[in-house]
């Protein structure tokens, strides 16, 4: 027989239907969600600096072999320069994607020492993530379609948006930061967020293994 008290059998419930805790509806989150955002945050920022680096050394030596470049079909070298690589104003998406990262880790990192946000914070944080995987769809279509090509920094800045699109927006609705009409959504999307995530990563692979399927072994 089991020695859960009321309480714990309670907040069990509360979990399984992913009912906003006292905690997420003062603006906080849970650890997980606080660490899904940082590790987001870190990969995201480390991909950028990753593709400053290489762009640095590709403007200072146009010969030089970039470690990033594996082969014609995978590699960051032929982006650089590129007006996909500077979309906004003439900067480079690495310079963006540095300062949004950077600031979503020190998000993820002040919610995992129990910082709590005001709504309208995680309104931008969400609306943030959105632009970002807007981004990310359309830099898809440029790497499959356009270019024919992927850049592995640009792979591991979308690994890491996914999971954050699918976090922030599911727990911001939850905990009533859209209204309460809305955290009913939110409710079914932290039930089902890691089977949207899983499911994602799994479509974004087939699909790579698809439209690349004649020139895996080729490069490979």
């Amino acid at each position: 027989m089991s020695n859960l008290t009321e309480a714990q059998i309670d907040a069990r419930l509360a979990r399984l239907r992913a009912t906003p805790s006292e905690v997420q509806l003062a603006g906080g989150a849970e650890r997980l969600t606080a660490a899904v955002i940082l590790i987001s945050g870190i990969v995201g920022t480390f991909s950028s600096i990753g593709l400053l680096m290489a762009e640095k050394q590709k403007l200072s030596d146009p010969d030089a072999v970039l470690l990033c470049d594996i082969n014609p079909l995978v590699g960051c070298g032929k982006w650089i320069g590129t007006w996909q690589n500077e979309v906004l104003f003439g900067v480079s998406n690495s310079v963006w994607g540095l300062a949004f990262f950077a600031g979503i880790a020190a998000l993820g990192l002040a919610l995992l020492a129990k910082a709590r946000f005001a709504s309208w914070l995680w309104q931008l944080l969400a609306i943030g993530v959105t632009l970002a995987i807007a981004w990310v769809l359309w830099f898809q279509y440029e790497s499959f379609f356009v270019e024919g090509s992927l850049c592995p920094y640009c792979v591991l800045v979308w690994v890491a948006t996914i999971p954050l699109f699918v976090t922030v927006w599911a727990r911001s609705l939850q905990a009533h930061h859209w209204g309460e009409k809305a955290s009913h959504f939110g409710r079914a999307l932290v039930r089902s967020r890691f089977v949207i995530i899983g499911a994602w990563y799994f479509a974004m692979i087939a699909f790579t293994i698809i439209v690349f399927w004649d020139r895996w072994v080729i490069f490979f």
